[in-house]
Formats: structure tokens, C-alpha cells, sequence
């Protein structure tokens, strides 16, 4: 697999590039056809990034049971790469190909999709047309070869394009109201710690007109599993679920409890959130010395609900939440 035939950006243009150069054009890590799918593809096209735009991959690929089309792209817009399941309208079922969580379901277009991430790639897959199984979707995007990997093991500050160009996709502002570094370029003096269990300190979001950061740690091994962690006033605090019970969302479930934490003679009520699903996805919220404290992390195989325990610990007894 040395050249592909592809669409440049707007353009109706077929180029015929290495995969080097392809590569030059995009910030993420491709996930490209192996040599035998590459003879069942067609209209691949790419966007190249520049200043006004992000960019991304497009490609149609022809199955035993039918036509998908397969998106990829740097999910870099929101809460940094947490969402496993960025594509779906309703809540699908989860797989797992090395370690990481995907998961089938049905896209705003009600038809059947995929998502999947390695690293800072999003892979999103619809069927196009025919009635293609989940065991296939699956097997499509096990066999898919991932193409340099070393963009996906640098920080999400050096890598994204929002954080580089400081432009949301829409309106969001949770990225955007705040300036990114990577740790070892700003002096904390060890206020926040480097690693949580088996996730480590990726980068960091300092306020650019409020007392406010943002942490994005990455799972070590995997580099895809990821929790974010928003600690910032109350002038920032926005629709927050204070919602309790079980199958609360329509795109994703969840099951939400208010946990009381016993604090230096009060309690702290903390808003705990598990997605309603195999491989959840867990969240929690509470106020904190007059802050409003955030944290979302991404569904995994990985035991998360211990890490939510080591964060409160952290936050509460550790961290200076001033």
C-alpha cells in the first residue's frame, strides 16, 4: 500500500500521493485500508488542514452485504476525545478491538454505525447501503492498518486543531476558554498530579479571562481511554444533569445517584453519573470551595469507577481548589 488515488480537499481533482504525503496533511494517525480492502474502495478523499478548516478522511468501501463509508477525523471540539460513540443518536452496543471500546449503533441519518477511536482518530462508519452485520463492521475495522501512530502519542495541545487555532466547530466553549499547554512547559510547582492510576497528565487548560483549568489525562497504554476534568467558578457552570436515576438521555443512558461525602465536619454532594451500558462511561459533578468541579471519562475495559474514587480523593484532600 505505497499510493492511493484520492480527491483533494474541494476539489473534484484525482492526485495519486504516497502515503507519506497524505500523512503531512492531516493531524491524526489514519487508520487506511490493508492491501486486500484497498480493491474494494472507492471516492477516497481527503481534506487537508489548514487554518480554516479541520481535516479528515472519506472513503466508500464495497462488503459482502453492502456499502459503508467510513469518516475519520480528530474529535477535538468538545470535552478532548472522551466520547466513544460520537456518530450515534441512540445508545449502540459496545465492542472491543485492543483494549479500546467501540460501539454499533444507529447514526442521525437512522442508519447503522460504528464508532471507534485509537489514539486522537475517530472512525466513524455508516452503512450506506445493503444490510451489513455488526460482525462485519467489526471485522472492516479490525483489519484496517493504522498509519503513523506517533501523531497520536504526542499531547492533544500540540496536536489539535482547536487548541492550535483556538476555534470551535460549534460555538462550544469548554476548549476554546481556555489557553492549552503541555505540563512540563508551565510551572506547577506538583499541584496536580502527573499520573491517576494508569492515566497520565497529557495537557493542560489554563483560563484565558477566568480562574479556571482544565486537565486531560490519557490512559499510558492504550493512549485512546481518556478522563477530562474541568475545575473552574460558578460563573461557568452550564446545563449540568441534576437529574437522578436510571435511563436518563436518549442518545446515551445513563444511570445518575448523589453521593454525600463527608468533608471536614459537611458534606459534599457529588453528582455520579455511569453510562447504562457493558463498558460504561462515568461522569460526576459537585461545588467545592466556590468552584464547580467536572469530570468525564471515556467508556473502557479498564476498572474506571476506581479512578473516580482516586479524583475525589485528589480533589478533595490534594489539589488546591481555591
Amino acid at each position: 500500500m505505497k499510493h492511493i488515488n484520492f480527491k483533494w480537499g474541494c476539489e473534484n481533482i484525482i492526485a495519486h500521493k504516497s502515503i507519506d504525503e497524505i500523512v503531512e496533511h492531516i493531524n491524526f494517525s489514519p487508520i487506511l485500508p490493508n492491501d486486500k480492502q484497498m480493491q474494494n474502495i472507492y471516492n477516497f478523499s481527503l481534506r487537508p488542514e489548514t487554518q480554516d478548516n479541520r481535516s479528515s478522511i472519506y472513503f466508500y468501501a464495497k462488503l459482502q452485504n453492502g456499502i459503508i463509508r467510513v469518516k475519520q477525523f480528530f474529535y477535538d471540539w468538545a470535552f478532548p476525545f472522551i466520547y466513544a460513540d460520537t456518530n450515534l443518536v441512540k445508545q449502540g452496543n459496545p465492542f472491543i478491538i485492543n483494549n479500546r471500546v467501540g460501539f454499533i449503533g444507529i447514526d442521525y441519518k437512522n442508519n447503522k454505525a460504528l464508532s471507534y477511536s485509537v489514539g486522537f482518530t475517530t472512525v466513524e462508519i455508516s452503512v450506506f447501503e445493503g444490510d451489513v452485520t455488526d460482525e462485519e463492521l467489526i471485522e472492516y475495522i479490525a483489519n484496517l492498518v493504522l498509519i503513523n501512530f506517533d501523531l497520536s502519542k504526542q499531547s492533544f495541545a500540540t496536536v489539535s486543531y482547536t487548541a492550535r487555532y483556538d476555534q470551535g466547530k460549534w460555538a462550544e466553549d469548554e476548549v476554546t476558554r481556555v489557553k492549552w499547554f503541555e505540563p512540563e512547559t508551565i510551572n506547577w510547582e506538583n499541584t496536580f498530579s502527573e499520573t491517576l492510576l494508569d492515566y497520565k497528565l497529557d495537557s493542560v487548560g489554563i483560563g484565558k479571562e477566568t480562574n479556571e483549568v482544565q486537565l486531560l489525562y490519557r490512559h499510558r497504554n492504550n493512549l485512546t481511554d481518556g478522563c477530562w476534568i474541568s475545575i473552574a467558578p460558578y460563573t461557568l457552570e452550564q446545563d449540568l444533569p441534576k437529574t437522578l436515576g436510571r435511563n436518563i438521555g436518549t442518545r446515551q443512558k445513563w444511570r445518575f445517584r448523589l453521593l454525600k461525602i463527608l468533608y471536614e465536619n459537611r458534606k459534599i454532594e457529588v453528582y455520579y453519573g455511569v453510562q447504562e451500558t457493558k463498558y460504561p462511561a462515568r461522569c460526576f459533578w459537585f461545588s467545592f470551595n466556590n468552584k464547580i468541579i467536572q469530570c468525564h471519562i471515556r467508556s473502557s475495559v479498564h476498572e474506571t469507577s476506581s479512578l473516580v474514587r482516586e479524583l475525589l480523593i485528589k480533589i478533595l484532600y490534594s489539589w488546591p481548589v481555591e
